[in-house]
């Protein structure tokens, strides 16, 4: 339940940083995952200082080279920090990694990637968090939490109670305001005391107190950024908003697009507003802590017009993007999720992930502003929740071939697990991109809306970028354990937008097959318990041709079949073996069906079919004989890249099919032939299941 693996990534532990006294260091833990033989990283370190003009020498972290590494694909070590002066830092760390071998297509031996904390330093102790902002932030609750007024005492003494007696520590809305305002307090008094030692950033810092009438109409307008720069913004919409004013009076509500509405009580009313990352009675944004989860929230006092660019500003688009998947599950899918479910930032984690026990979906750091991402994480849960997918594997993955990926020690030359991780995974990419077609914030936040799945790198390059509409995109994967191959299979089952097929090609025109996103979730998938592939086309065969997938073994030769159901079940088969699911026959040249070949789309060492029926129709189409159980020869050998398997009709194969049709053979005629493959799995390392059957197309033939 997790995304796809780029080649290099890194995770600093921030969530544990604690005080230090300044002119000391600490040791940060830092993980590196490489999934490819390498022999050297080094991390370079550089920062800015957003509000002083610090010097080198208030900051030193000691460069980091790392050698021969080739056993693990994660390794750790520490970041040496130690700061000397008050200010605020933005660290960057800039890491190469030079590989074993060059890569094959690009010919370079590099992997380059960037990472970036901050660092806030005040009165004799620094602390450390995902940036300096965040720092601040940190700084100040441990500050304010250390000295709870009484109330706030009373409510960290039931939080703790709650987790000991019900496995929950969450407060209501407004006992999480109250803290938090607390908190807000201890850090404007903080920030007071840091802008009194600095005047020259005091015009910027001090805000303009709006001049109020009693019984005025007062908007709040709150936006948050659209990436990590705070260079652009958006209004904050649908999240929960108290102001309390200095006589105690609270005004509660919602953001609508942004604003929010209340009428002052006195003249010059004084007032302290709470944003909330809480999405009516559907989820919450948390940071895991102690002795209490806290609601991500963010305060302002005394003004109007509010850009949030605090600790919190990233945490914003997290929010604003499972609210905006949530209005669309529940408007195209007809799908809600559990009531208060839980969505976690600043995670232990270098990657995001869906954990089914809770039910609550985890972002890391280098994902906040990638939409595509957490929509894949919404799929996961969506998926889980609906009993769409049964999922009974996990774990890393590169989108590619699951079965021949020793990072992963369940799926690996395991048939069942790794077809049924790369199902899950192509499910939850599909899905939450599928809905993001429908966003309220297509054309506004970057890469929303489109028909790729985009993730963006720390340093705001494009990372992975895969076209999941255009099937010329695929990046030489193929088949049932191939991630990159079931999350675009079923996008052309379900876009009303279609790109031809380019490689299951045939001479009998196959239809476009175009289920609304709402009808293949709800007939197709939706308490279905789906494990693989092979599930889902027993399905939506079920459901899209009218019958059962094995309704021709049983048939009685000479019956006549209908036409719709033999256009249907080639309609079919045509995208399954254009992502090499399937098998098809090529008879673009009519040829005697002596020569008859059937193709599948391979890659990586998974067996294929081996195992076929075979059917002869004549012109009419009625059922003129059939062959069952023919035995292929199936590949099990790693091949890199992608081929064509092509499985050729034996003699002793030829001599059965001509005593099946014997009887009703003419001297010469035309013959249409189908069939479906069943890949058994015996050949399988471990994991040994038969998936299919999956239908070729209906291919023309002659008879002489």
């Amino acid at each position: 339940m997790t995304t796809i693996k780029p080649p290099i990534s890194t995770w600093l532990n921030t969530q544990d940083s604690q005080f230090a006294p300044t002119g000391k260091s600490v040791l940060i833990p830092l993980e590196l995952e490489v999934i490819k033989d390498w022999t050297e990283a080094t991390i370079d370190f550089s920062f800015t200082s957003p509000d002083r003009n610090l010097t080198d020498s208030s900051i030193n972290i000691n460069p980091i080279v790392l050698k021969n590494h080739k056993a693990q694909p994660i390794t750790k070590t520490d970041v040496n920090l130690t700061v000397s002066e008050d200010g605020f830092y933005d660290v960057e760390a800039k890491i190469t990694v030079t590989l074993t071998d060059a890569d094959s297509e690009t010919g370079e031996n590099k992997l380059l990637t960037t990472l970036s904390f901050g660092v806030f330093s005040f009165q004799g102790k620094y602390i450390y968090d995902f940036s300096s902002q965040a720092a601040l932030d940190k700084y100040a609750e441990i500050e304010a939490l250390s000295k709870p007024n009484k109330e706030v005492k009373t409510l960290i003494n039931l939080a703790e109670t709650n987790k000991i007696t019900s496995s929950d520590n969450k407060l209501t809305l407004e006992q999480m305001g109250e803290i938090s305002r607390h908190i807000f307090a201890e850090k404007q008094k903080i920030q007071a005391l840091y802008n009194n030692q600095n005047p020259s950033l005091l015009k910027q810092s001090l805000p303009t107190k709006p001049s109020l009438k009693r019984g005025q109409k007062i908007t709040l307008k709150v936006r948050w950024p659209i990436n990590s720069e705070n260079s652009d913004f958006l209004p904050l919409d649908k999240a929960a908003i108290e102001v309390k004013g200095s006589d105690g009076k609270l005004f509660k509500g919602v953001l609508n697009n942004g604003e929010f509405t209340f009428t002052a009580p006195t003249a010059d009313y004084s007032y302290t507003a709470t944003v909330s990352a809480v999405f009516s009675d559907k989820f919450g944004v948390y940071k895991e802590s102690t002795p209490v989860d806290m609601l991500i929230t963010t305060n302002f006092s005394d003004k109007l017009n509010y850009d949030i660019t605090d600790g919190t500003a990233p945490f914003w688009s997290v929010f604003s993007a499972v609210m905006d998947l949530t209005n669309i599950a529940k408007k195209h899918i007809n799908f809600e999720r559990e009531k208060n479910r839980i969505v976690y930032v600043d995670i232990k984690n270098s990657g995001c992930f869906y954990l089914p026990s809770t039910q609550s979906i985890n972002i890391a750091k280098a994902d906040y502003y990638n939409w595509d991402v957490i929509a894949h994480e919404f799929g996961h849960a969506i998926a889980h929740e609906s009993d769409a997918i049964r999922m009974i594997a996990g774990g890393p993955h590169t989108g590619e071939n699951q079965y021949d990926y020793p990072d992963n020690e369940i799926t690996f030359n395991n048939k069942r697990y790794s077809i049924a991780l790369a199902f899950n995974e192509g499910y939850g990419t599909w899905i939450g991109i599928r809905l993001l077609k429908h966003s309220a914030y297509a054309n506004k936040m970057p890469n929303v809306g489109d028909d790729y799945y985009t993730t963006i790198r720390s340093d705001g390059s494009i990372g992975f970028n895969f076209d999941l509409k255009n099937h010329s995109t695929l990046y030489g994967f193929y088949g049932e354990d191939a991630e990159l191959c079931i999350a675009p299979l079923l996008w052309q089952l379900s876009d009303q937008k279609k790109n031809p097929y380019i490689r299951a090609l045939c001479s009998r025109k196959a239809d476009y097959i175009s289920y609304s996103l709402g009808d293949i979730f709800n007939k197709i998938f939706k308490g279905r318990q789906l494990e693989s592939i092979s599930d889902f086309y027993k399905e939506i065969f079920i459901d899209y041709v009218g019958v059962q997938p094995g309704f021709l073994r049983t048939t009685p030769d000479g019956t006549k079949i209908n036409k719709k159901i033999l256009q249907k079940l080639h309609n079919l088969s045509v995208p399954f073996a254009e992502f090499g699911v399937g098998i098809y026959i090529d008879d673009k040249v009519l040829k005697d069906y002596k020569q008859l070949d059937m193709y599948q789309l391979k890659s990586g060492s998974l067996p294929t079919i081996d195992q076929v029926d075979m059917y002869i129709f004549n012109d009419q189409l009625e059922l003129m004989g059939k062959v069952l159980d023919i035995e292929l020869d199936s590949s099990s050998k790693l091949i890199k890249g992608s081929t064509n398997v092509t499985y050729s009709l034996q003699k002793k194969d030829i001599a059965q099919i001509e005593a099946a049709f014997a009887p009703n053979r003419k001297k010469e005629q035309i013959v249409y032939i189908l069939v479906a493959g069943t890949a058994t799995g015996k050949n399988a390392i471990d994991g040994k299941i038969a998936t299919g059957p999956y239908f070729s197309n209906l291919a023309k033939f002659k008879v002489t």
